[in-house]
């Protein structure tokens, strides 16, 4: 190789390393000699973003379930603390914190770190006046329930980054957001933060209005949480309807969660409410009346070597109608067999079962329905009155509320939004459907829910008792039950259908025992609260409440 040639390419590898650097001098020197002539006086700037409050919800009344308050929180900057222990001790009756957890903070931080968010008034007044070094201020919101815990399964929560992380909060969160706004900020060289505005205002959304009345929300809490302090059930719920547009203005649950709500999250087997299906297949096909009879086989009925459906209590000849108000298995298995499996199975989906309701809440559960290819005689039989299957408790209230109001499903309505009520379908003819009524009626009236009983007023619905399955086991449990209730009222012209579910009952646990005096409670305040008039002249006998 030519001897200039060889010193042009070392000279080459020489300097090539070398270049970048230069560049980066150029660039340093030339481009951002202004930026860096900033810095050195002692202050840079950047772009962030304000968000504005989020927006209210509110009742159906416009009364305020939840609100956001303007706050600030603090955070630091380990680069520009050259003590952690000085800086938490200066920063420490400031924030109410202990110093060494501060300091701890500050240490762990890979840059940046939170010390505290959702600061007082008198806390941010304090730390912006003190001007410690290394610590910056964040605008932040608050996110408050005046009501407390009030519809709190209903609501959900927020996070400390402003998002929601359940219930309506979560599902309606882009709604619910504040836009944001871009803001300027000035640094100074201790690392304190001065915010200019840039553009206008974000703004706040509209509130989002809800269907729920806070005021019957409160009733329904307060019906479940009588019991529930005292020990008497593990876990329930209490959820009203409006039949006549699937306006939903109640949602309980006992205990308390706002990560959870077991209205639609939760499946459980329903029992002897689902027996009002069986009824009116049988009766809207026209294949069984009202009025005809079946026996009751003793409450023993052998249905296939090894397999015997029993009642509560022996039975003999009874009616379709004595056989929902007395809540009998053994008849209701019978009047299935004349059902059918085809036709069962596709009434069942009319009612919604087996699908998810529609309801913007999150985490809905579409609860189980077998299908038709597994409908064998004993499966058939036992679904007949409600086991071998599963159900939200949001489902069978709409169930019940399409009984109440002549045969239509509705969508569950959870949100005013201007847009009419969905009327799903009809799920049986207006003939059937007031037959089925009528039998409901009687049940409270003389059947096994005489505990619903409401005086002065007419009231139908269903009890249920189901055994539950051993999680440890996986069989049914002897000892743990399910007692239901689901009704509507006033009878005449329905106005709110109302579903109580407890888990686990202590003592009594038939559904007519514990869940129907809860349906009595809830209806008598809702009537008193609306004054409607009473419907009904004279009461009938009070019988014995059962299952």
């Amino acid at each position: 190789m030519d001897l200039g040639l060889r010193l042009t390419v070392a000279a080459s590898l020489t300097l090539a390393p070398l270049l970048p650097l230069g560049a980066r001098l150029a660039y340093l020197q030339v481009l951002r000699h202004d930026n860096l002539s900033t810095r050195a006086s002692g202050e840079f700037a950047r772009t962030t973003k304000e968000v504005a409050p989020r927006a209210d919800i509110l009742d159906r009344k416009g009364r305020v379930l939840a609100h956001s308050t303007p706050s600030w929180s603090c955070f630091v900057d380990k680069a520009m603390v050259k003590d952690p222990a000085v800086f938490g001790a200066k920063l420490a009756p400031l924030l109410h914190l202990p110093a060494s957890e501060i300091a701890r903070k500050t240490r762990a931080a890979h840059r940046f770190a939170w010390l505290k968010t959702s600061m007082s008034q008198d806390e941010f007044q304090a730390v912006s006046a003190a001007k410690v070094q290394g610590l910056g201020l964040v605008p932040a919101q608050d996110r408050t329930y005046p009501n407390g815990d009030l519809a709190r399964g209903v609501l959900g929560l927020v996070g400390t980054e402003g998002r929601g992380l359940a219930g309506i909060e979560l599902s309606q969160d882009k709604r619910l957001r504040g836009r944001a706004r871009r803001m300027e900020v000035i640094r100074d060289g201790q690392g304190h933060a001065i915010y200019k505005n840039i553009s206008d205002a974000g703004d706040t959304q509209e509130p989002l209005l809800l269907t729920i009345d806070r005021t019957m929300q409160y009733l329904a809490e307060e019906a479940l949480s009588e019991g529930g302090e005292r020990g008497e059930f593990k876990e329930g719920i209490v959820a009203i309807q409006d039949p006549r547009n699937g306006e939903i203005l109640a949602m309980a649950a006992w205990p308390q969660n706002p990560l959870r709500n077991p209205l639609i999250q939760d499946a459980f087997e329903p029992g002897s409410t689902f027996k009002v299906v069986t009824a009116l297949a049988a009766v809207d096909d026209h294949l069984v009346r009202p009025d005809e009879t079946f026996n009751g086989e003793g409450g023993k009925y052998l249905l296939t070597p090894g397999v015997t459906i029993t009642d509560h209590e022996p039975g003999g000849e009874m009616t379709l109608t004595q056989i929902i108000e007395n809540s009998s298995n053994v008849g209701i298995s019978k009047v299935v067999e004349r059902v059918g499996a085809s036709r069962f199975y596709r009434l069942a989906r009319a009612f919604g079962f087996g699908a998810k309701t529609g309801t913007p809440l999150p985490g809905e559960t579409s609860g189980e329905l077998k299908p038709l290819s597994d409908l064998t005689k004993v499966g058939l039989a036992v679904a007949s009155y409600g086991y071998g299957l599963a159900v939200s408790p949001l489902q069978m209230l709409g169930a019940y509320s399409a009984i109440a109001n002549g045969g239509t499903l509705w969508e569950p309505k959870l949100i005013v939004d201007g847009k009419p009520p969905v009327k799903l379908r009809r799920i049986a003819s207006e003939r059937a459907v007031r037959e089925i009524s009528l039998m409901l009626e009687g049940v409270v009236d003389h059947g096994t829910a005489a505990n619903a009983k409401i005086p002065g007023y007419r009231a139908a619905g269903k009890t249920g008792t189901a055994h539950k399955i051993d999680p440890l086991t996986r069989k049914y449990s002897a000892t743990a039950y399910t007692a239901s209730f689901v009704g509507f009222l006033p009878a005449s012209a329905p106005r709110w259908t109302i579903l109580v579910v407890l888990h686990e009952p202590k003592g009594a646990y038939y559904g007519g025992m514990v869940a129907a005096p809860i349906f009595s409670r809830v209806g008598s305040r809702l009537l008193t609260l609306e004054g409607l008039p009473p419907d009904r002249p004279a009461d009938p006998a009070i019988g014995t409440a059962r299952r």
